[in-house]
């Protein structure tokens, strides 16, 4: 009775084993073994001393197949019958698991890989997560309740996922890694809620941490991993359905440990089980920070490219910094969400999904007699939700660098605007996203709320980077063109009906406009960015939203503008009739016309509302700026379909823009610069899809404008504008001594008002 004792080569029963992990049917173990297990047993302080077990090397190989499984015949759960909690079960609980190397290979047949954990330790920690000398700090036990808390925490040195394709079965075991992902220092830190009566786990809460994330990334290799997911899923799909094995003893069903937890819940005392305690299961990730390097094929064939393609090994990356993503998978759909981790409530995406809840649950009851609302009111309140939480605090992407970039040349293509961030909370996001969607627990009959979408970003600025987009664009056909290959392609036409709603705080788009030739170069009253900003973008296709204001949302339209859409009919590739009852629904109410009778299948539309944008050119970030387009806010409306995009932009007030010499020049020259641009998109797309089956399938776009007014004030060059003919030397010159341009013109305005 030393406590110790020591096993070698150990092989575990892979089919016992996979039915005890309750693994699905696609997963199949082939081979479990440890090399060597130590363990050390405090039997004198097993109250307070964990029981310590060290394994060197856990070696497991999976199979991904859809054959059917092997069963053992017998249940392995069924030994385990009803049994009081005590202190066996404490003792377990309390044991300390340290591994130096855990490998899992899996095989698909077509694919291999593995996935590597070393330096592997399981613990006991205080409820602040610190290391404890007595077991019993791990834990807390509320007497009134008869429930306790429990603290482990999971941690690893390095995190190793690769995967490949091979072609023969010999070298399926000899991994290349086309697909790699390393991480370092991560941990896990699990809180368990259970029955102080019969050990039943009432929930748990799990926090994974990891430090910094360094992912780069081929095209190739992308193709590999789309190639690896559908193979995935056919192998899923073919495979046999799981038979459900009620085998879970009586005290650990879900409805008896509810009711156990609304029963003991009110009755908690313990001042310290309630500062800890916590009402769900959810689950949480926190990141660092992560690098994406998106890099291009270096051994694509020119061939593969348009001839004026001038990104040589293009690379995009992507920073992003302080992540997380918490999950509640059963949350009562009415909560105010004081409990949630890290949450600060009420907020826009908090508020806004309860309107959608009243919105839903006032046209149900509107289409029900006064006995049904009674029992609707009843049920309602049980509807619970499923809630994804997505945050990322900072947010940086360069544009694309090729072989023949120089660091002074490296712009960021999207970024936080610090400097109006400043005005926030500093534990403010960059990015807030969430999902929601709705079931109810008692009944799966009562028509359920969409699913909801809320994105709260801001405040940003983005580069209007003409190599980037153009490269974004290549990735994106490129990326297409594998999806259309698949042999199980992602079949998106199953999407359930989302409110989606976007808010956007202080965006600012910034459009260089380049140096210019000549005396306009070398002038320094030339603009070289258009700077577009605005407080607040509201984008939505959430018809509850707007269905009250809906005939306010466009102010009224002239009678001849259906006449003058007629006259449009020589336009190719429209359809005239979409866009012309696109434009009579304008000012019509969503309550008197049925969007489901004016609309097609998977046409959406979506509202889209600005605070007043302003629109002021310079000639740098710390450059004074010159006004060009006074404040207005707009109004826009946008249908969304398979066959045609129509768009009514519509101004609130008066457009009053001042424009001066260089101003012009610089903006004739950003009109032909981007029409250029669109030319060269275009050629893009044709030359990609090129060798896809559905061919170039561009769907038309038809916008319409709106305008009341517009004041346009034309504002004459202040001093003189040098000649192109002129030398530098004779431009300093001049501004040395300016009484000798007797020439010069002092100042001067054009007013033009167009009604």
């Amino acid at each position: 009775m030393s406590g110790k004792g020591e096993l070698k080569n150990i092989e575990l029963n892979e089919v016992v084993l996979t039915e005890v992990l309750e693994l699905p049917t696609w997963l199949r173990i082939k081979r479990a073994g440890c090399n060597r297990v130590a363990i050390k047993v405090p039997w004198t302080r097993l109250k307070s001393s964990p029981v310590q077990l060290f394994v060197d090397e856990i070696q497991v190989e999976v199979e991904l197949t859809s054959d059917a499984p092997v069963s053992t015949g017998s249940n392995p759960l069924s030994s385990f019958g009803e049994s009081s909690y005590g202190f066996a079960n404490r003792v377990i609980e309390g044991m300390s698991l340290y591994v130096n190397t855990v490998e899992i290979r899996f095989d698909s047949g077509v694919f291999g890989g593995s996935l590597m954990l070393s330096r592997l330790s399981v613990e006991s920690k205080s409820p602040g997560w610190q290391s404890i000398s007595d077991l019993r700090y791990g834990r807390i036990i509320d007497s009134n309740s008869n429930q306790l808390l429990m603290f482990k925490q999971v941690t690893w040195q390095l995190l190793r996922i690769e995967a490949s394709a091979q072609l023969e079965p010999s070298q399926r075991s000899n991994i290349n890694a086309p697909l790699r992902l390393i991480t370092s220092n991560g941990k896990s830190r699990i809180a368990v809620k259970k029955s102080s009566i019969d050990g039943s786990v009432l929930g748990g809460r799990i926090q994974t941490i990891l430090e910094d994330i360094l992912w780069v990334a081929t095209l190739p290799q992308v193709r590999s991993a789309l190639a690896f997911y559908s193979h995935m899923m056919k192998l899923i799909k073919a495979a046999p359905k799981k038979r459900v094995n009620n085998h879970l003893s009586p005290q650990m069903k879900p409805s008896n440990v509810a009711a156990q937890q609304r029963s003991s819940t009110p009755n908690l005392a313990s001042k310290a089980f309630r500062n800890f305690d916590f009402d769900q299961t959810s689950y949480h990730l926190y990141v660092g920070k992560i690098d994406l390097h998106l890099c291009d094929d270096v051994h694509a064939v020119s061939s593969g490219y348009p001839k004026d393609w001038d990104i040589d090994s293009g690379a995009l990356q992507v920073t992003l910094i302080r992540l997380s993503i918490d999950i509640y998978p059963s949350n009562v759909a009415a909560s105010d969400r004081l409990n949630w981790v890290r949450y600060a409530a009420p907020n826009q995406c908090s508020t806004w999904i309860q309107q959608i809840l009243k919105s839903h649950y006032q046209l149900l009851t509107s289409r029900m007699d006064s006995n049904a609302q009674s029992r609707f009111s009843r049920i309602w309140p049980q509807l619970h939700s499923q809630n994804c939480v997505l945050r990322i605090h900072d947010v940086v992407v360069q544009c694309v660098t090729d072989a023949n970039s120089k660091r002074d040349a490296l712009f960021n293509l999207f970024a936080s605007d610090r400097k109006s961030k400043a005005s926030l909370p500093s534990d403010q996001p960059l990015i807030h996203l969430e999902f929601a969607s709705f079931y109810h627990p008692a009944t799966e009959t009562m028509p359920m709320p969409p699913n909801a979408t809320h994105l709260l970003v801001g405040p940003f600025s983005f580069l209007f980077d003409q190599r980037t987009i153009r490269w974004v664009l290549y990735v994106y056909e490129d990326i297409n063109n594998a999806l259309q290959s698949l042999d199980a392609p992602i079949e998106m036409d199953y999407m359930p009906k989302t409110d989606v709603r976007i808010d956007l705080l202080m965006p600012k788009i910034i459009i260089p406009l380049g140096d210019g030739r000549g005396a306009v170069r070398m002038d320094s009253r030339t603009p070289k960015r258009v700077v577009i900003s605005m407080s607040t973008v509201l984008v939505t296709n959430c018809e509850s939203a707007h269905s009250y204001d809906s005939c306010s949302f466009f102010k009224s339209l002239s009678s001849n503008l259906i006449d003058f859409i007629d006259d449009t009919t020589q336009l190719n590739n429209l359809n005239i009739d979409s866009f012309r009852q696109f434009i009579i629904l304008l000012n019509q109410s969503q309550s008197v016309v049925d969007p489901s009778t004016t609309r097609e299948k998977g046409e959406d539309r979506f509202w889209i509302s600005t605070s007043p944008i302003w629109v002021d050119t310079d000639r740098g970030e710390s450059s004074r700026p010159t006004p060009l387009l006074g404040d207005v806010a707009l109004h826009a409306l946008c249908d969304i379909s398979s066959k045609q995009v129509n768009i009514a932009v519509q101004p609130q007030c008066r457009i009053r823009a001042v424009l001066n010499h260089f101003q012009y020049i610089q903006l004739t020259r950003l009109l032909t610069t981007i029409s250029l641009f669109i030319d060269q998109l275009d050629a893009d797309q044709k030359f990609f899809t090129a060798d896809r089956s559905n061919g170039n399938l561009s769907i038309p776009i038809a916008v319409l404008c709106l305008i009341d007014q517009i004041e346009l004030n034309i504002m004459l060059a202040r001093g003189a504008i040098m000649s192109p003919y002129e030398c530098r030397s004779a431009r300093n010159e001049r501004e040395q001594h300016p009484s000798d341009n007797s020439s010069s013109i002092v100042s001067g305005w054009f007013f033009c008002a167009i009604s």
